[in-house]
């Protein structure tokens, strides 16, 4: 099994390719990085999505997905948070998605997704949720010994929601909302046991992500950082052992 994650600037795009060959897309960075996750898919060799999941509305997590909608990728099922947003990105995502005839999901806390023979679930959605990083979907991916925490921009009361009801124990650790101090609490990352850990942002950005704070403490618990500044990441694994590759 192969993880990407690629170095989309100030945004979050996440592409797995199962050990059978299925694929999932998450996110899709902002909208001047559409055509650069389609060309990243393509150079994969990957001509359907079996899934593809906008984790929250916000326009650097889903406006590179417009390029992937209007792209010859073919998608199976689309997971949305069901977070309503008034913003052009999203109505036009979601003007693509009913025009392609795509099928359309909004999953559910605790919800098992089949995803070839990998252990995949939802620990958050939310649709009411009146902050779009809240409503963020949150997944836990498992291929035998190796397990994947990949968390949106959810902060850190979503977190300590998480950890209330969910093992978040997990081998890589994909840091919320960018390394902002808004995630990534102590308790959590206390929980989480990361080996590895991806923050996802972009040169000289305005919010000064990633936060000292959030680096301190994840040297704290010695996980290793990689950072998609430097280019796309690449997880690889047999579901015994793990490759980290930038």
């Amino acid at each position: 099994m192969k993880v990407h994650f690629i170095d989309v600037g100030q945004g979050d795009s996440i592409l797995i390719q199962s050990p059978n060959g299925k694929s999932m897309l998450i996110d899709g960075g902002g909208k001047s990085k559409g055509d650069t996750v389609v060309k990243f898919i393509e150079s994969q060799g990957i001509t359907k999505l079996d899934y593809v999941v906008a984790t929250h509305p916000d326009a650097d997590h889903i406006g590179g997905l417009i390029k992937v909608l209007e792209s010859n990728i073919k998608i199976g099922t689309f997971m949305d948070s069901g977070k309503v947003h008034t913003s052009n990105t999203y109505k036009d995502m979601l003007t693509l998605i009913r025009n392609k005839n795509i099928n359309f999901k909004i999953p559910t806390k605790g919800e098992k997704i089949t995803f070839d023979n990998l252990n995949l679930q939802v620990l958050n959605v939310g649709t009411t949720n009146s902050n779009n990083n809240d409503a963020s979907i949150v997944l836990k991916l498992a291929y035998n010994n190796i397990s994947f925490l990949l968390t949106g921009d959810a902060d850190t009361g979503k977190e300590s929601e998480i950890m209330s009801k969910y093992n978040v124990k997990s081998t890589i650790l994909k840091a919320g909302h960018h390394g902002s101090d808004t995630s990534s609490s102590e308790a959590f990352l206390k929980a989480v046991k990361p080996e590895v850990t991806i923050l996802s942002y972009g040169k000289n950005n305005q919010y000064g992500h990633p936060h000292k704070a959030v680096v301190d403490r994840l040297n704290l618990y010695k996980s290793s950082i990689y950072h998609t500044l430097s280019g796309t990441i690449t997880v690889k694994t047999n579901g015994t052992s793990y490759s980290v590759s930038q």
